[in-house]
């Protein structure tokens, strides 16, 4: 490796390693939320309904519905990018932002409903082996990097600190409701 090019990789080592936790981070933060947010939703008759049906398709039937959520969101992530090509960076950001959540709530829970369908077929079966093993690797080495370490120790203690902000105002809401019905009733 050249002097040069050992320079460009000390470089942009730390701001992708921050990029990289973050991403991390976040995913991991959602993924609660959204495993609650998707149950919640699953427990509807309708929703039921349809789950069921997808449950009784052929693994190739599958598939389709698997991707479809994701060729459903596509003109909203299109519409981001004509969007930020216009400057309306905000509104393509928060399109973007809203697109990639409910696209991972909804494909989370699509995976959970046609996985066994799709783990039938070989060739299915064998990428997601690759993908999870190569998943495993990247996280592995992220984490032992002692960069990672920092900033994630950093992460977490806002994540704590955002969880004590969000408990005060749950408190001060409720001391709120509980004033109001009282005074209401007057």
């Amino acid at each position: 490796m050249t002097q040069k090019s050992w320079r460009w990789k000390r470089w942009l080592t730390a701001p992708l390693i921050l990029i990289a936790s973050l991403v991390i981070w976040i995913e991991e933060t959602l993924w609660d939320g959204l495993k609650w947010l998707t149950a919640k939703i699953a427990l509807f008759k309708w929703v039921q309904r349809v789950e069921a049906l997808i449950r009784r398709l052929p693994p190739y039937a599958t598939i389709i519905v698997f991707l479809l959520p994701l060729t459903i969101l596509l003109p909203f992530k299109l519409l981001a990018i004509y969007w930020m090509s216009q400057g309306h960076w905000f509104a393509s950001l928060a399109v973007i932002i809203a697109a990639k959540v409910i696209g991972t709530a909804i494909e989370a829970r699509m995976f959970v409903i046609c996985k066994p369908q799709l783990m039938s077929i070989d060739w299915f079966r064998r990428l997601h082996d690759w993908l999870i093993q190569i998943s495993d690797r990247v996280h592995a080495a992220l984490h032992a990097l002692p960069i990672y370490q920092a900033i994630r120790a950093k992460l977490i203690l806002i994540k704590a600190a955002c969880g004590r902000y969000l408990n005060r105002i749950k408190q001060t809401l409720q001391l709120i409701r509980l004033w109001y019905r009282r005074n209401s009733r007057r």
